[in-house]
């Protein structure tokens, strides 16, 4: 070989892998389809704005109607649309311009189809006109679904390269009854690749960012969905959550998020489930508003899902429970539980706790201390049945093309795989674990004044608020509810402040991990970052942890249709 040629294969440029290829046209047919729908140009920002929260309202490219419309609850929006006083299309078309906006702000999106959105749209203000009727109790509401929802030739990667182009034969009949009830579907939302991290990226659509400060995480698995939601794009968004999935993303984009118990709320069908019986997925709402989360649950327990979701329990909707957790039967006792004997949650949040605590006693309630749960044995008992595979299902779906892992992501090595009898050990011991921290709720008896056990723990939504981009790593402040299968939602409280919010001078680590999130914290990196924390109740009790929102937001001085 002479050294022409050896200079000349040198030269040669070297083929893009195929995965990248497939990655790079798919990313090119959701930004061309969501460019044709821009109302106009996209706003320069300046280079230091990192928070863009504000942008879609005073942006120039909404109308005075598209800014009222999208900036209205979840309930006004239906009164709205079911009186006709605003058409289902002019609605869905306000959100798709508000969408549009978002995505240039902080990359939410996945697969649209806003065209049949509007198609939809349509034919509903027909129906409307002519019979004077509504279609159902979601008439013309647009609704936005996380990656993983299926619905009929639509596509669900999971943030894989190798789903690219594998269409849905059949559809999540929560789907499907959603949109038989009026709900018009308009777009799917970003996760991580593998669904298992707490940073919203893969190598498909990119990464997805907090409004709040755009060098921070919008939290995963749902990450697309909150960081949506919190702009204002999508009114009510529908997540999933196994980890702290919908939660996380709630915390992240300072809104609100509920994670139902398994088989209240129904999620993905019986062909598209994940075959996990001991710890499981739970599908729920994400909204800027209690009233989003509230409209949803209380309208697809309206619709029976019991007789058409094969997991789905008998239990309507309650009342009276939702009458007691908005504190019109007895007096409410709060619990709140400081941290998780892992990890003490940043200064921001601990704050976030004590205004809290101090609105909840100024509204009359009580309020007690909790003794910290043991979040070790909570993610032990967690890891083996997540990991009990040793992620083989993972590697074989990036071996189709080579695709490599991203680094927030976390795979099992395959020595944590475990054999169906140990499986099966772990099974037991998370059954404990449920039986042992219910015996722990039960004994709070003792300590309140209302003659019952606390009606809510109040608890960090994590240990850190939203982390800089690639840093998330701890997970179980979010797991507990998910390990206990109790319903659990997210409420925001306040953002971070620099000057409120000064790190500790002085620190003795409780873990390793600990001490990782301490020298991790920088006030002024984590500028503007949203402080939720979780209300967390019993197994079962949705209407009952929805009223308690309401006397959250009550005692925060936020009206019935308050927009975070």
């Amino acid at each position: 070989m002479t050294i022409e040629q050896s200079a000349h294969e040198l030269e040669t440029p070297v083929a893009t892998p195929l995965w990248e290829q497939r990655a790079a046209e798919r990313r090119a047919v959701r930004n061309q389809k969501v460019a044709e729908w821009q109302p106009a140009p996209m706003p320069v920002l300046r280079p230091d704005q990192t928070n863009v929260r504000a942008v879609p309202r005073y942006s120039g490219l909404l109308t005075t109607e598209q800014i009222m419309i999208t900036d209205s609850s979840v309930s006004q929006l239906l009164r709205q649309l079911a009186t006709g006083t605003w058409t289902a299309e002019s609605v869905v078309r306000a959100f798709i311009s508000r969408t549009t906006i978002a995505h240039h702000l902080t990359n939410p999106l996945t697969d649209v189809f806003f065209d049949r959105a509007v198609e939809q749209a349509q034919r509903l203000d027909v129906i409307l006109r002519e019979t004077g009727k509504p279609v159902g109790p979601l008439h013309g509401l647009p609704v936005s679904l996380k990656d993983v929802m299926h619905t009929r030739g639509g596509e669900s990667t999971l943030g894989f390269i190798a789903r690219i182009g594998c269409k849905s034969e059949t559809e999540d009949r929560l789907v499907t009854k959603l949109q038989e009830a009026g709900a018009v579907f308009y777009c799917k939302t970003n996760v991580p690749q593998t669904l298992m991290s707490g940073e919203c990226v893969n190598y498909i659509y990119g990464r997805t960012s907090t409004p709040f400060n755009t060098l921070l995480s919008a939290g995963g698995s749902s990450g697309g969905e909150g960081s949506l939601v919190s702009l204002g794009g999508s009114p009510l968004g529908i997540g999933s959550d196994i980890a702290g999935s919908i939660r996380t993303p709630a915390n992240f984009n300072g809104i609100y998020g509920l994670c139902p118990s398994p088989d209240r709320l129904p999620g993905h069908s019986a062909e598209n489930s994940d075959g996990s019986n001991t710890i499981r997925v739970a599908v729920g709402p994400l909204s800027r508003s209690v009233d989003g989360l509230e409209v949803y649950t209380r309208t697809l327990l309206s619709l029976s899902p019991w007789d058409w979701d094969f997991g789905a329990v008998a239990i309507p909707w309650r009342e009276d429970e939702y009458a007691l957790g908005r504190g019109q039967k007895r007096p409410l006792c709060f619990g709140f539980m400081a941290h998780d004997s892992v990890v003490l949650p940043n200064p921001p949040i601990m704050r976030g706790m004590q205004e809290l605590r101090s609105a909840l006693v100024r509204a009359g309630h009580q309020v007690i201390d909790i003794e910290p749960f043991d979040g070790k044995e909570l993610a032990e008992a967690a890891f083996h049945v997540f990991f009990a595979s040793g992620g083989e299902e993972v590697t074989k779906a990036l071996a189709i093309l080579d695709e490599p892992l991203i680094k927030e992501v976390t795979l099992p090595e395959p020595a944590t795989k475990i054999s169906v009898l140990e499986y099966h050990a772990w099974a037991v011991k998370v059954n404990q674990l449920r039986q042992k921290y219910l015996d722990i709720w039960l004994a709070t008896i003792a300590q309140t004044k209302t003659g019952f056990p606390v009606d809510a723990i109040i608890l960090p939504s994590g240990g850190t608020v939203a982390p800089p981009h690639g840093t998330m790593e701890y997970f179980t402040y979010e797991m507990i509810s998910n390990v206990l299968e109790w319903t659990c939602a997210t409420v925001p409280v306040t953002t971070v402040d620099p000057v409120l919010d000064a790190k500790p001078t002085t620190f003795e680590p409780m873990s390793e991990h600990d001490q990782r999130n301490y020298d991790k914290y920088t006030p002024d990196y984590y500028k503007d970052g949203p402080v939720c924390l979780q209300v967390m109740g019993r197994r079962h009790e949705e209407e009952k942890v929805l009223g308690l929102l309401r006397t959250i937001d009550g005692a925060l001085g936020r009206g019935e249709h308050y927009m975070a």
